[in-house]
C-alpha cells in the first residue's frame, strides 16, 4: 500500500468540533446542551484547546463568555473543514467519533497498528482500542485480524484518501493562529519612547506580531480588545520601570544652567496631559518658590524633540528617557530627580494561556 502524507499534529477534533458548537450557540451551557455533556466539561475542553492553540479563544463577561476575534475566525474555517471530514467517511457512517479518527487514519496509512502506534507515539493498543470505536460506530469490521498482524479492508482503504485529505486541511487553519499579532494599548507616550524601541528587538527574539495602539487612558480590561497594555499607575500589574521627575534639556543647552534659578533664563517646554510636572518638581527641589511655566505641547514626544534640538528645558520622565539620557542627546543638569508614584507598569487585559504568543511577549517586556 503506498502511503499517503501524514496529516499535521492537531488539537483533538472533538474540542475543535466543541469550539464551533460554543461559538455558534453562543456559550458553555448552550454548547454542553446541545452535546449532551455538561457545561464544565465543555469548559475543560476548551481550556485544554486554548492551552494546545495558544492564544486566548474567549473572553469572561457577566453573561458567560464571548468569542475573542481568533475563535470566530477558527470557527469559521471549521465548519467546512469538519463538512469535509463527515463526507470523507460518509460510506462508513454519519457523525463519526471524531476522537478516533487520527488513530484510524494512521493505521489505515500505515497499513497495521504497530507501525500507527510508533507515529503517533502510543502503544499498538490504545490504536487498537480507537480503530474499535471507528468499528463500533460503522457497525462492521473495518480490519482483518489474523497471525500476522491487521490488514485494512477494502472498504476501510477506500477512504483513507479523502479521509487523510480532509485531515491535512485543518493545518492551515492552525496556522493563522500564530498569526494573529498581539495587542498592546499604550499611552501615545508610552509607545513612542518605550515601546517603538524595543518592538525591532522584540519580534526578533520570539518572531511574533504586535499591534500598538496609542490611548490616553487605559482601556476597560474586560470589553476591550487588547492583550497588554502600558501605562502608568501607582498600582496594579507588574512595574517595568519606575519613573522619576526630572529637568532635562540638550547639552548645549544645559551649560547655561548652574541651579534652579537659572531657569528663568531659558525657554520651559511641557506637555499638556502631564501639565503638574514642573509643580511637582518644584514643590520638592525649589520649596516656597512658584514653578516654571512655559509652552505646552500636547504631544509628549513632541516636546522631547523640541528639547533635543535645543528649543528648550523639559521635565523630563527618566523611565522615558533613559534611551536619551544614555546616549547623551538629553542632560539633567539639575538635580534631584523626584520619584514618581506612579511607576510605568504592565497590565494582562485577560488571563494568558500559558506559552501563548501574548503571555510570552508580557515576559520580554519584563525582562527589556
Amino acid at each position: 500500500m503506498s502511503l499517503a502524507p501524514p496529516p499535521p499534529r492537531l488539537p483533538p477534533l472533538a474540542h475543535l468540533a466543541t469550539l464551533v458548537a460554543v461559538v455558534q450557540r453562543g456559550g458553555y451551557a448552550a454548547a454542553a446542551q446541545s452535546q449532551g455533556v455538561t457545561a464544565g466539561a465543555v469548559r475543560v475542553k476548551m481550556r485544554a484547546l486554548e492551552a494546545a492553540l495558544g492564544v486566548a479563544l474567549f473572553h469572561p463577561g457577566a453573561q458567560g463568555v464571548t468569542p475573542t476575534p481568533e475563535a470566530e475566525a477558527l470557527a469559521e474555517g471549521l465548519v467546512p473543514a469538519l463538512a469535509r471530514l463527515a463526507r470523507a467517511l460518509a460510506p462508513l457512517g454519519s457523525d463519526p467519533p471524531l476522537g478516533a479518527l487520527a488513530p484510524f487514519e494512521a493505521a489505515l496509512r500505515h497499513g497495521g497498528f504497530t507501525a500507527a502506534a510508533g507515529a503517533l507515539g502510543v502503544s499498538p493498543g490504545a490504536v487498537a482500542q480507537q480503530v474499535r470505536r471507528v468499528e463500533d460506530w460503522s457497525g462492521r469490521a473495518l480490519f482483518d485480524r489474523h497471525s500476522r498482524g491487521v490488514t485494512p479492508t477494502p472498504e476501510a482503504a477506500a477512504v483513507l484518501p479523502a479521509l487523510g485529505d480532509a485531515l491535512q486541511g485543518f493545518a492551515p487553519l492552525m496556522a493563522t493562529l500564530g498569526a494573529a499579532p498581539v495587542r498592546i494599548a499604550a499611552l501615545p507616550a508610552v509607545a513612542q519612547l518605550w515601546l517603538a524601541p524595543r518592538l525591532p528587538a522584540l519580534r526578533a527574539a520570539l518572531g511574533v506580531s504586535v499591534s500598538v495602539t496609542a490611548l490616553e487612558r487605559p482601556p476597560e480590561a474586560k470589553r476591550a480588545p487588547y492583550d497588554l497594555a502600558v501605562f502608568f499607575a501607582e498600582t496594579g500589574g507588574a512595574v517595568l520601570e519606575p519613573d522619576a521627575l526630572v529637568p532635562v534639556c540638550a547639552p548645549a543647552l544645559a551649560a547655561r544652567l548652574r541651579t534652579a534659578a537659572d531657569l528663568a533664563g531659558v525657554p520651559i517646554l511641557t506637555d499638556a496631559v502631564w501639565s503638574g510636572d514642573w509643580r511637582a518638581w518644584a514643590g520638592v527641589a525649589t520649596p516656597g518658590r512658584p514653578a516654571p511655566r512655559g509652552v505646552a505641547h500636547s504631544l509628549y514626544a513632541l516636546a522631547v524633540d523640541e528639547a533635543v534640538a535645543g528649543a528648550g528645558v523639559l521635565m523630563g520622565h527618566s523611565a522615558l528617557l533613559r534611551r536619551h539620557l544614555a546616549a547623551g542627546t538629553l542632560v539633567a543638569p539639575l538635580m534631584p530627580a523626584v520619584p514618581s508614584p506612579r511607576a510605568l507598569r504592565l497590565f494582562r487585559l485577560r488571563p494568558l494561556v500559558r506559552d501563548s504568543a501574548a503571555a510570552r511577549v508580557a515576559a520580554w517586556l519584563q525582562t527589556a
